[in-house]
């Protein structure tokens, strides 16, 4: 199980939780502590999710997760960086 959080925004914080469980095979992203993805994915490749984020800083997000792959995460097209090591 790999577990990782992003803090994204300048003046508009928000955290973004990415939790991969490779025994239920199973993605969970989690936007300020509400879900925004939980799926169940068996394949090793990686899958990609989009979504914006922010009220008046707003931000374009995109997530890349697979069971076999490291945890990815771009705003803007920048890499963001973890603040949580895995677990």
């Amino acid at each position: 199980m790999a577990k990782k959080k992003f803090e994204i925004g300048e003046k508009e914080k928000h955290l973004i939780e990415v939790d991969t469980n490779l025994l239920w095979k199973t993605i969970k992203i989690k936007l300020d502590g509400r879900t925004v993805a939980d799926e169940f994915y068996p394949l090793p490749s990686a899958k990609k999710f989009h979504f914006d984020v922010g009220d008046n800083e707003q931000h374009k997000v995109e997530i890349s997760v697979g069971m076999l792959s490291p945890i990815k995460l771009l705003v803007d097209s920048k890499p963001a960086k973890n603040i949580d090591s895995n677990r």
